[in-house]
């Protein structure tokens, strides 16, 4: 329970930041924009295993990694994949 109350806490402070740093009319929805870009891109990851052979686990860290960070954010957890393992 206390996982989920930091995380919402951590999600809110970072639409807030995003929010201040952005100069864009609607930075709401940018961001919004850009954790189901993220997600999506997690999505096809997982669904191209297939015919590339490369996974991401499925898990809190990398769901909130490739959510916050969008596109950049898979590729970082690709990069990071190849490196570790």
């Amino acid at each position: 329970m206390v996982l989920y109350i930091l995380t919402f806490s951590a999600v809110i402070t970072i639409l807030f930041i995003i929010h201040r740093a952005s100069k864009s009319p609607h930075p709401f929805w940018r961001a919004v924009g850009s954790s189901i870009s993220g997600i999506l891109g997690f999505i096809f990851v997982l669904i191209s295993y297939n015919y590339t052979g490369i996974t991401l686990p499925i898990n809190l860290i990398t769901l909130s990694i490739s959510s916050l960070l969008g596109i950049p954010g898979v590729g970082l957890l690709l990069l990071l994949n190849n490196v570790i393992f």
